[in-house]
């Protein structure tokens, strides 16, 4: 990040943007309604430091069964951190596709959060982290024009950042802001570059898209307010006009089908809890949203352990769904239906051999699942 504006004063960067938030914000143009947020230090993004005590309340509780998942993850990337550590080899890291380092991150930064006390795993993190930001880029090698990988990576390592900012020395704080700061630049630039600025209900689009803005919030609590900012507007100016497009969808469905239907959700679902909570723009009353239940309904096969494949899917989903439900009935339906749904898939899907989740993928929504 070739330059940033550090502690700039809020209230200039709030008159430069605008005082009051509006419900709907318009896509054509205009400024980001910006009120604040939540930037009173780290932990930020999806909650404040006042609520850790109560999420890990919640992990005896009401929110045990998902502690015990994440429990499973963050103890099986512990005793086999060979596996689940990204390489420090460059040339290793940048060989394939990639993307299980930044999912997997996200899970094991609430383990930490969630279970301080466990010997290992906090070192663990922290090793995980410098070993990605060691990289020189988190792009695959032979795919340098597609920036999937990196937002993957961007938004788990943005994510931990917040996560795990007070257990991270002065140093970690200040160079792991520089590796985000330079991401967010990069993705930034190709934002106006790519077809995932404008192919709206393409998987590429929400993927990266809320890589930026989960990093730019990031930016924003360390006072890197002007680049934040602009990123911010760039964002959403790409995601509003893909909610318009989804206004005409009555269904709720997606035409990428469920599997892929859900790696473009796991991130839709995070922009919008993302707008809703640092800019108070809501989207919980739009039509698709409160249509989509349905749709995860209706491709349920009997026995709620595979799905329906359409189009360019197979009959399992790639990320969630039970995230996404969870999220549907605690914002948009209130009626306990998306919640029974998220359990009964919980319980019964395939989780050996062949239609198991894969290992990059079945771990990477269970953060927010449990937030």
């Amino acid at each position: 990040m070739s330059s940033y504006t550090r502690g700039a004063p809020t209230v200039f960067f709030i008159s430069a943007v605008c005082v009051l938030a509006r419900r709907d914000w318009d896509a054509t143009g205009g400024e980001v309604p910006f009120i604040g947020g939540r930037l009173s230090g780290h932990p930020m993004l999806y909650f404040g430091r006042e609520a850790v005590p109560e999420l890990r309340k919640a992990g005896l509780t009401t929110h045990a069964h998902l502690a015990l998942q994440i429990r499973q993850a963050g103890e099986a990337m512990l005793s086999s951190p060979g596996q689940f550590l990204p390489p420090s080899d460059p040339k290793e890291f940048s060989a394939r596709w990639n993307e299980i380092y930044g999912n997997n991150l996200c899970v094991l930064a609430l383990f930490c959060l969630l279970y301080p006390q466990r010997t290992g795993a906090l070192g663990m993190a922290r090793q995980y982290m410098e070993r990605m930001a060691s990289q020189p880029s988190w792009l695959v090698r032979d795919a340098p024009w597609d920036e999937v990988p990196m937002a993957h990576s961007l938004v788990g390592f943005a994510t931990a950042y917040d996560f795990l900012y007070e257990f991270l020395s002065e140093e970690e704080q200040e160079r792991y802001l520089h590796v985000i700061g330079n991401a967010s630049l990069y993705m930034y630039e190709k934002s106006s570059q790519r077809g995932w600025s404008f192919q709206y209900l393409h998987n590429h689009q929400p993927t990266n898209c809320v890589a930026l803005l989960t990093s730019s919030l990031v930016l924003m609590n360390q006072g890197c307010l002007q680049e934040a900012y602009v990123y911010i507007q760039q964002v959403m100016s790409i995601m509003e006009k893909a909610l318009v497009v989804l206004r005409s969808v009555a269904d709720g469905s997606l035409y990428e089908g469920v599997a892929y239907g859900t790696y473009s959700t796991r991130s839709l679902f995070q922009y919008v809890h993302l707008l809703q909570r640092h800019f108070n723009i809501s989207h919980f009353t739009h039509p698709w949203f409160q249509k989509h239940f349905h749709f995860l309904y209706s491709t349920l096969l009997p026995g709620f352990q595979r799905s329906v494949a359409i189009g360019d899917s197979n009959y399992n989903w790639f990320y969630g769904p039970e995230s996404q439900l969870v999220f549907l009935d605690r914002y948009i339906m209130r009626n306990g239906y998306a919640n029974f749904l998220a359990e009964q898939i919980r319980r019964y899907r395939v989780q050996d051999g062949p239609g198991q989740p894969a290992r990059g993928q079945k771990w990477s929504t269970l953060h927010t699942e449990y937030i």
